[in-house]
């Protein structure tokens, strides 16, 4: 692979700085957020539920937030890569979910892919998200 150039390296930090946004607009309960994060055309593929997109995905995040308290345990940026307006984002997580209206806490552990596309106001938006759940943590 090419040696990343130094404009190279800031465009991978905007995509990935794209992404922290989305991490801490989740763990702030910030769904203004999160959704000004996601391209207008954004399809989630959650696990085991069919993919998503439009208003019901937008619905679907707002109802997440809504019942749950989510604390990071570890997210990593495994691999960035650009090729002209389009990225992809291959990322590792750990988190701990808290339903809000009381209950037993849950821990998820998993893996995900995004694809970002550059908007025409040159900010990265998230278009596709992938990820699953594994019961045994990543080494984060």
């Amino acid at each position: 692979m090419a040696e990343r150039t130094e404009a190279d390296q800031q465009e991978k930090q905007r995509v990935e700085s794209t992404i922290d946004a989305e991490v801490a607009a989740i763990e702030d309960d910030d769904i203004e957020g999160y959704l000004a994060v996601l391209a207008e055309d954004a399809l989630f593929l959650p696990p085991g539920l069919p993919s998503m997109g439009g208003e019901e995905l937008r619905a679907s995040l707002r109802e997440f937030l809504e019942q749950w308290r989510v604390e990071w345990l570890g997210f990593r940026h495994d691999e960035t890569e650009i090729s002209g307006e389009l990225a992809f984002h291959r990322f590792s997580y750990s988190w701990r979910l808290e339903p809000k209206s009381g209950g037993q806490l849950q821990v998820a552990h998993g893996k995900g892919l995004h694809i970002l596309r550059r908007c025409d106001d040159g900010n990265w938006r998230i278009a596709r998200e992938v990820r699953n759940d594994r019961p045994t943590p990543n080494t984060i």
